[in-house]
């Protein structure tokens, strides 16, 4: 898998900037998961559970308050799809 396995599922301009929102849907660890790239600030740019509860902000290397006291298995989640999402092959 690698960055062109990620689609785009819509976008959103809203208080904050413009977003763009993509799933991957060949990878079932990744099935709760979406993809944030703000157009106007990349540094915003995470990783989410469809919930919105845990986010990882993959340019800082760092999570939301929330994911700080999640499982171990979400915060990998989240890593390893930031991390599929920019291999490129």
């Amino acid at each position: 898998m690698s960055m062109s396995d990620w689609k785009i599922t819509g976008q959103l301009e809203n208080l904050t900037g413009n977003w763009v929102y993509y799933v991957c849907s060949g990878i079932a660890a990744f099935a709760n998961l979406h993809l944030s790239r703000h157009v106007d600030n990349p540094g915003q740019d995470h990783v989410a559970t469809n919930n919105g509860e845990y986010y990882y902000y993959g340019v800082t290397g760092t999570f939301n308050q929330a994911a700080q006291h999640a499982p171990q298995a979400v915060r990998q989640a989240l890593v390893d799809a930031w991390n599929n999402y920019f291999t490129v092959r």
